[in-house]
């Protein structure tokens, strides 16, 4: 398998190497059934149930397992073949479907057996999301990380932008169970996108003779050495935990607010998906990220979702979804090209399970208490307080540095990361950093990348 060595310049420019093409075009695939799938679930629970806090229990147990188990997942990407993994994930991922796909179609399917399979699909999730992460930059090479990074955030909104579409229509036409056939389906299609990749010669994996406990924490003492990637994670992921709740609050305002049904639901998802869409092409489009760019995103994001929260009419409602999406995406694509550009590559995989960890380790908190928030209070409470959480996390990291003496940045640290400049590490004098090489301020262990 070719890696680029060089850095081509265009937002499509890692669509240039022929195995990352067929990836991102048959993952698109699945994405689209997975966002069908997601809708789909959401609404079945709530026609279910009625209840705001039982879709937020089911949001958040997709998410547990990245909170329990999320570090550990990382060491098994540092650990075994990405393409390896990834077909036994995406085998997994079709079980799980098509036994959703039976127990609803059946009429055998309780709350309690989609909490369990709701955390079936998150203890997937949790070896899946490192694994994928690590295997892009492998197909691609470091130069065009940003680029993959951008164009892999574009599939899953394109996902998000044509999945809530069909599935609000499917729902109405041939029911949820369905749909969640067709999701069960589309796992064919990246499964048969991996087989046809051409493996390369396996890299060497250092972190094999680790012991397992210490080399789950050896991403976070990676990143806590790591100002800069300390004040990123904070923001990235109090956003991802409070205010990026979307398939709870759009539900509770397509049933309660609006009374739009599932159609309006589609709409919806589709309004958020089409600013998230432009956002990232836009973000992909761009320089280097930079922490600036992650402090700016969060603020606009919680403004725009705070003034959705008070919409008082559905098209208004709709509106606001577009920016906000726009938003939301500069931020995540920033935080993601980001961290995949500064990680070293003996320790990508395990970084980016805390990444992964942050970014949606936080759901089992942040879904039900979003929900709770929803049922007492009023849907637009729940999504005024998410909104909220994103600012007060933007502007506590741009305040923080402040309060500390600054840094003089030596010959070799890289100006475009510097919001502020104090959030980044001081290095010694000793100049650059070497090709390859990640030095931290101070000693950590081997470890591994993706």
């Amino acid at each position: 398998m070719a890696v680029n060595t060089t850095a081509p310049t265009g937002a499509f420019a890692a669509f240039r190497v022929r195995d990352y093409r067929i990836y991102w075009s048959t993952g698109l695939v699945s994405n689209v059934g997975s966002a069908m799938q997601g809708v789909a679930l959401d609404w079945y629970v709530l026609t279910l149930t009625h209840s705001g806090t039982a879709l937020g229990w089911v949001v958040g147990l997709q998410f547990a397992p990245v909170l329990l188990f999320g570090l550990w997942g990382g060491v098994l990407a540092d650990r075994y073949a990405g393409r390896t993994l990834l077909l036994w994930t995406q085998t997994l991922y079709a079980v799980q479907a098509s036994v959703l796909t039976v127990t609803v179609l059946c009429g055998l399917a309780p709350l309690w057996l989609l909490y369990v399979l709701s955390f079936a699909l998150g203890c997937v999730f949790t070896v899946e999301n490192p694994a994928r992460l690590s295997f892009v930059t492998e197909l691609v090479g470091r130069p065009l990380i940003p680029k993959a990074a951008g164009l892999n955030i574009l599939s899953l909104n394109a996902a998000r932008l044509i999945g809530p579409a069909i599935a609000g229509v499917l729902i109405g036409v041939i029911g949820t169970g369905w749909v969640f056939a067709l999701n069960a389906v589309s796992f064919t299609v990246v499964l048969a996108g991996l087989l046809s990749i051409r493996p390369r010669a396996p890299r060497k994996r250092a972190v094999s003779r680790l012991p397992w406990a210490g080399a789950g924490t050896e991403g976070l003492r990676y990143v806590a050495a790591r100002p800069e990637l300390v004040g990123v994670f904070t923001i990235f992921g109090l956003v991802a935990t409070f205010a990026v709740n979307f398939p709870t609050t759009l539900t509770l305002f397509a049933g309660r607010v609006f009374d739009v049904g599932s159609r309006g639901l589609g709409f919806m998802n589709t309004a958020l998906a089409i600013g998230t869409v432009s956002g990232t092409i836009a973000a992909t489009r761009g320089v280097s990220p930079r922490v600036r760019t992650v402090v700016v995103g969060a603020l606009l994001f919680g403004g725009f979702e705070a003034l959705a929260a008070v919409m008082p009419t559905y098209p208004a409602f709709l509106a606001l979804l577009l920016p906000a999406g726009f938003t939301l995406m500069t931020l995540n694509t920033a935080v993601s090209a980001f961290v995949q550009s500064e990680v070293s590559d003996a320790m990508r995989g395990r970084v980016m399970a805390v990444y992964t960890v942050i970014s949606m380790g936080g759901s089992p908190f942040g879904a039900p208490a979003i929900g709770w928030i929803s049922q007492h209070a009023g849907v637009r409470w729940g999504l005024s307080a998410g909104a909220a959480i994103a600012v007060l996390a933007a502007v506590g990291v741009a305040l923080w540095p402040a309060r500390r003496p600054p840094s003089t940045p030596t010959r070799g640290t890289p100006a475009d990361l510097s919001f502020p400049r104090r959030l980044l590490p001081r290095r010694g004098t000793s100049g650059a950093r070497q090709a390859g090489e990640d030095p931290p301020p101070r000693q950590i262990p081997a470890g591994t990348e993706r």
